[in-house]
Order: structure tokens, then sequence, then C-alpha cells
């Protein structure tokens, strides 16, 4: 097998927020009244996101009443009355002080895989303004393309927004690897693409998944030259 391609998550993957979105949401809310911690805030997400229905893809100009109104559903559901509003108040706390930070192997590893002739890719869950953080990291250097749900109107783990990011890059997924730290969007979506999927499982906390893993970006390079 001969890797000729590689995609990355980005979120998670090739950086972290820090403070994390739930920690400011939290505290966005105490300032409205709502008391809420990010456990409760987690434990309802997951729901939100498969019970709600955004319609994709979002223009630039869209993404703060999409954010908007993900938050007052979240509110919503843990029983509180909220009301758009509130939705947006959130919104702009978090996107006003929200930053983002490389992993320390990021450079390193994306410059040699890029040196070494790879195409490489990002397919991530996120809006439009994601373009601006990856040139603010001076990531977006290191990508031949960048493909965002909130552009393309798919998201991960659905096939289709694989398949958007091996046409553009005119890959075959049995030779195109991608990396993701969620299993269900990245190792799942992959693998229903066709495309090879790695865990990137930084905090090592899924030891008993089928499915390849590593632990930092170091240890996906040295996989890489196994693959080729």
């Amino acid at each position: 097998m001969d890797v000729v391609g590689v995609l990355f998550d980005f979120g998670g993957t090739l950086a972290w927020p820090e403070p994390p979105g739930e920690v400011l949401f939290c505290e966005a809310c105490q300032l409205i009244g709502f008391q809420i911690s990010p456990c409760d805030l987690l434990r309802v997400m997951t729901d939100i996101d498969g019970q709600i229905y955004v319609p994709l893809p979002v223009a630039r100009n869209q993404e703060a009443d999409f954010f908007a109104y993900g938050n007052m559903m979240a509110l919503k559901k843990l029983g509180f009355e909220a009301t758009l509003s509130h939705g947006w108040f959130i919104h702009h706390y978090i996107h006003d002080r929200l930053q983002y930070y490389k992993f320390y192997d990021v450079d390193t590893v994306l410059s040699s895989l890029r040196n070494a002739g790879l195409k490489l890719g990002i397919v991530s869950n996120a809006v439009s303004s994601t373009r601006d953080r990856l040139a603010k990291l001076s990531l977006d250097k290191y990508f031949d393309v960048i493909i965002l749900s909130g552009e393309v109107g798919h998201q991960k783990p659905a096939p289709e927004i694989f398949e958007i990011a091996l046409e553009n890059l005119s890959l075959k997924p049995e030779d195109t690897v991608h990396v993701g730290d969620d299993y269900d969007a990245d190792v799942e979506g992959a693998h229903g693409a066709g495309i090879i999927p790695v865990l990137l499982d930084r905090a090592d906390k899924y030891c008993d998944l089928d499915c390849i893993r590593v632990r930092n970006l170091t240890e996906f390079q040295e996989l890489i030259r196994i693959f080729k």
C-alpha cells in the first residue's frame, strides 16, 4: 500500500481551544443568570447535534445565527427558558475570548509530510471563519485543500465531505489516510468513504477500539513511513 495523501481534522487534532468552549459557555451563562456546569453542557450537546437541523452550508454572515441558535437549544435542553438573545450573548462571549493553539508536534510533522511529496488536506466540521484561525496559526500553508462542513454542505461522518476532499486532491480513497481525534466523525466517517482511518488519541483514552491508533503526530509520521 502506497499512501499518496493525508487528510487531517482540525480541532483536537492540529490545535486545541483555550479556554475550552464549554468553560466559556458556562461563564457566559452565569452572567445571564443560568447556572450550568461544563459536564451538564457536554451531556446534552450530543443530543442537540442529533436533534436540531441547521441547513448547511453556512455563509460567513450567518455564522453568528448558526451558533446562537445552537446555544439557545442547548439551554432549552437543560431546562432553561432561553431565547435567541441569550444564544447571541453566549456566542459573542465565546467568540471574543476563544483562542486556538497548535500542538507541539504539528509544524514538524506537517512540514516533513509535505516535503515527502504527500498531498495534504483538512476535513473539518467547522464554519468558514476557521480559515482565519488556520491562517493565524500559519497552518494553511501546509495544505493543498481545506474542506469545511459549513462551506460544502456535508459534515463528518457523512462520506460526501471526504469524497469532496478526494476529488479536489485527485486522490483514490485506498491511497489516502485520514487522521482525527473523534472516533465517530473521523474513524467511522473515513472508513465509510473507503479511506484508511487513524485515531489520534493524545489523552490515551481509547485503548480498546478496533482501529489504528496513535498518541501523537510523531507516532503517525513513523506509521506513514511503514505505509510507504
